[in-house]
Formats: C-alpha cells, structure tokens, sequence
C-alpha cells in the first residue's frame, strides 16, 4: 500500500498522464449469489444485473458515474461488497522514484525560498547597522515606469524562438527560464537594449512555458509569431552564431542582432550558421578566443550572450565584460598579450 503521500502524488501523476480510473464509489451493487436479494430496480420489476445482460457481459455505467469519477491511487471498492474485483494500479520502480523526487524537491522548494528570505532580512539588518544604503538597485515601482524608447535605440537584439519542434519540453522550459534571465538584466540595465521575442508559435511549447510565468504579456519586450526574417530589413541582421568567421569587434548602430533561442546541449551543432547561409544575412561570432583562455567548448547560454551585448553596449571592454559572464566552470583565463579595452 501507498503512504498518503505518494497517494496524492500518484493522484496528480495520473491527471498529468491523462489517466481515467473510472468506479462508482457510491452505486448500489447487487450480487446474486442463490438467494433472494432486492436491488433498487427489482421493486420496479426489472431483473437482477446477472439477468439483465446476457453472455455475462458487465452492465454498462450510468453516465452520471462516469463523469463523476475521480483518480483514486489505491485499491477500488464498492460501497456494498468489498468482495468484487479491484482494479488496482501498478507503478514501476521508476515511476514511484519519481513521484518520490517531486515530493523531495515541493519540500526542498519551500526550505530555500525561505532561506533566500531570512538570508536578504539578514543582509538588509547588516546594512542598516553599518550605516550603509539598504537599496542596492531601483525600486519596483521605478521599474515599472521605465518604458524602451524604441525610436532612440543604437542597436536591438532578437532572440529566434522557432525552434519548438527541436527542442524536448525539459529544453523548452530551461529556454524561457533563460529569456526571463534576460528580460531581468535587460529591465535594470543603466542602458536598456530593444528587446524582440520572434517566432512564438501559437499554442505551441514556448508559449505554453512563458504562460506560467503571470503577466510576461505586459513585459517591455515585443513578441511576435513572425519570423524575424519579416520584421525587419534583411541588410541589418547580424546572426551571432559561434561557427561564424566573422569576428564581432563592437555592436554597430541600427543593426538587429539575432540570437538562436535553441537549447540543444550541441545536438544540432552549427544549425543557426546553416540558417544565416541560408537566409542570406549577416553573421559573427563573440571574440572569445581573442581575449580568453579557455579549458572548455565556447558555447554559452542565449541569457549569457545577452548579457555580453548588454555590457558592451555600456561601453565597457570586452575581456572583462567575458570574464565577469564567462560562469566560473568554464575556467576563462585572461589572455596575457591582450589588455582590456
């Protein structure tokens, strides 16, 4: 038998998997085993349920029954006799597993957010006993207010999100968790960049992730189902893909620069370079191996070239601009003939 636990979690586990385990857990049942017994339809004059039906075939449910059924994880009863049939649902080892690391990581969810919490009232008593500004970035408020001056901007970014088809759904969320990253730097940049989230397919896996997450429709971002291709003009999209040859050496004005909102872990190696080839546009890639030494492959995440555009566009230099993104496991070293910009 299941522990109340892992009854509810199998319960959510079946809704999740489409699973109907239809039973009237509140219908009289009537066996006929020899003696007289009166169901509710015998005062009528109808016959006993073995007589109703012929070749032993079960009766068939009373729509009520069916629509009313709800997902039970244990062992299935009537109300009158306990002796019927029960239909009872297996799980396998990795299945129950499963359901056992979902419950550990609600509860382990639950702890670290109130650790993240007790850790920021600490930081916040900390500042006020030394004297020192509690605040270390705009209000909410503030933010709230600031609106893209689209019209004035120097260069733009679009992330190309028609890639659904490509990507398994565990990709597919790590890829929106990646454009909140980026709506998040974007938002409390000194020097906000236009943002343009293209090729959304309605209904399709993209939307559905971005939908869980309240209010990313009122976002300072503009989305679109279009492929980028048709919101703008060919001649000023730079597709920044790591294949390219093209050495980016500084964001040029009124250009758009595309960045490939694939998750793939390099299953389609070169795939955004064979697309800018193909749509006949601009390429480059970042100068990674110009100014650092690194240990692994140089692909980086689409929240973390973002956040290389964005720095460059403050005009700072790009060896510590790749050296502050560049995430520690990577090992980046600088390079020792080259100096920051």
């Amino acid at each position: 038998m299941f522990t109340r636990k892992e009854q509810v979690l199998l319960k959510d586990y079946l809704k999740n998997h489409c699973i109907r385990l239809t039973t009237t857990m509140n219908a009289d049942v009537t066996v006929v085993s020899g003696s007289e017994d009166v169901s509710p339809g015998k005062e009528n004059g109808a016959l006993p349920c073995e007589t109703q039906h012929e070749n032993n075939t079960p009766p068939e449910q009373p729509r009520e029954a069916s629509e009313s059924a709800d997902l039970i994880p244990v062992n299935l009863q009537s109300k009158d006799d306990a002796q019927l049939p029960q239909p009872e649902v297996q799980l396998s080892k990795r299945q129950r597993k499963k359901l056992l690391k979902m419950e550990s990581w609600e509860i382990k969810k639950k702890e670290k957010r109130l650790q993240e919490k007790e850790k920021c009232k600490a930081k916040r008593i900390e500042a006020i006993n030394r004297g020192l500004p509690v605040r270390t970035g705009p209000s909410r408020k503030e933010l709230k207010r600031r609106k893209m001056n689209y019209d004035e901007a120097t260069a733009e970014v679009v992330v190309d999100l028609s890639f659904d088809k490509m990507m398994i759904d565990k990709d597919v969320a790590k890829c929106v968790k990646q454009l909140l990253r980026m709506y998040t730097l974007n938002r409390r940049s000194e020097k906000p960049i236009p943002l343009h989230f293209s090729g959304i397919t309605e209904g399709g896996a993209v939307e559905k992730h971005l939908a869980k997450h309240d209010g990313y429709q009122h976002w300072d971002v503009r989305f679109s189902s279009e492929h980028f291709m048709k919101l703008f003009d060919p001649k000023q999209l730079i597709y920044l893909t790591s294949e390219s040859d093209n050495l980016l050496e500084r964001l040029e004005r009124d250009h758009v620069y595309v960045i490939g909102g694939l998750v793939d872990h390099n299953q389609h190696k070169g795939y955004c370079y064979r697309l800018a080839e193909e749509f006949g546009i601009r390429h480059a890639r970042l100068p990674l191996n110009e100014h650092l030494v690194l240990k692994t492959r140089t692909v980086l995440t689409i929240n973390q070239v973002f956040e290389i555009l964005l720095n460059i566009n403050l005009g700072k230099g790009w060896q510590q601009t790749l050296l502050d993104v560049m995430p520690a496991r990577k090992g980046a070293t600088a390079k020792q003939s080259e100096t920051s910009e």
